[in-house]
């Protein structure tokens, strides 16, 4: 059985310059949906994805929003879930970062990846998904992964019993400082609001946990240690006062942004740089959809990204049959 499952991911391993349909940069739940969508539809699909299908979804503890899955179902059991529903259905899909998409006419876009491959398509639906806001502070780099983190489910085993620090108090930060609650020694909740901005139901589980405090009307100015996180300088914005607090761990959950580098295209994007669609996902350059948290739009949740991605795929199969007339 094992040995079935690997001829037949190797079926699927695209080769270099290879002409696809359609490619899908992105296997979060948005494109993921749209390649499900674009096999049944029998376009020829890629997906290419830099780290682990499922994408910020599948970093989550409990996603308890999802429609189906009344008592919440955990992250990664949703991206093992969605690869699974891909499988069967004839999807290429390659783990590679993309560089540049070049030679882009209407019938055909180049796509280069950072393992020096380069595969064709008629049509491409952009599903990069978002990274995290950084504090653009000298101590962020000098202790990333010695005491700071942004991935809280990956990172908490080395905080067991141990007190640390989320900054944020948005539903990233909350969902985050839950999680963490349950391996670590005290938990400080560092908001530079004078109230949680989660959803209610997670803003009261926060209130309510004894392990977690939170230090209002707060941020981050400063962290001090030899060769890891000791302890992080807390300036009160309204008193103006600092304070230290110790703590082997400090997790920045202060919001997502776009990408910085998404690819070197003249994309239309709103003033916070995401990309700008119609109602088909098309973007401003023909052939060139996005869907997901990319995408300019007011709600960026599991279920919106999935029907993003089925309306693109729908819509790709429409563009291309009124080309090939």
């Amino acid at each position: 059985m094992i040995s079935e499952t690997l001829v037949e991911r190797e079926k699927y391993k695209p080769r270099n310059y290879e002409d696809f349909d359609l490619i899908v940069i992105g296997a979060g739940p948005g494109g993921m949906s749209a390649a499900l969508c674009a096999c049944r539809a029998k376009l020829k699909t890629l997906i290419i994805e830099r780290a682990v299908p499922g994408g910020q979804a599948s970093t989550a503890y409990i996603v308890d929003n999802l429609l189906g899955f009344p008592g919440g179902v955990l992250g990664d059991t949703i991206g093992r879930r969605m690869e699974e529903h891909l499988e069967g259905h004839g999807c290429y899909v390659s783990f590679e970062t993309v560089e540049d998409i070049e030679s882009i006419s209407d019938r055909e876009k180049a796509v280069r990846t950072n393992m020096g491959h380069t595969y064709k398509a008629k049509a491409i639906i952009i599903s990069v998904g978002l990274e995290p806001q950084k504090l653009d502070q000298p101590f962020e780099s000098k202790f990333l992964g010695r005491g700071i983190s942004y991935y809280a489910q990956g990172d908490a085993s080395f905080y067991q019993g141990k007190d640390v620090a989320v900054i944020g108090g948005g539903n990233c930060a909350c969902y985050a400082a839950e999680y963490l609650s349950q391996f670590v020694n005290q938990l400080y909740l560092i908001h530079q609001s004078d109230s949680i901005k989660a959803v209610r139901a997670l803003k009261e589980k926060i209130v309510h946990n004894p392990k977690i405090q939170i230090v209002w009307d707060s941020k981050l100015v400063d962290v001090f240690g030899i060769d890891k996180v000791e302890k992080v300088k807390i300036q009160n914005s309204i008193t103006d006062q600092h304070t230290w607090i110790d703590v082997k761990g400090v997790f920045v959950y202060t919001g997502r942004i776009p990408p910085r580098e998404i690819l070197n295209l003249n994309l239309e994007s709103d003033a916070k740089g995401f990309i700008i669609t119609d109602e088909y996902m098309r973007t401003n350059l023909q052939g060139i959809y996005a869907v997901g948290d990319i995408r300019s739009k007011q709600v960026r949740q599991i279920a919106t990204a999935v029907s993003d991605g089925m309306i693109a795929a729908v819509n790709v199969e429409r563009d291309l049959q009124r080309i090939n007339k």
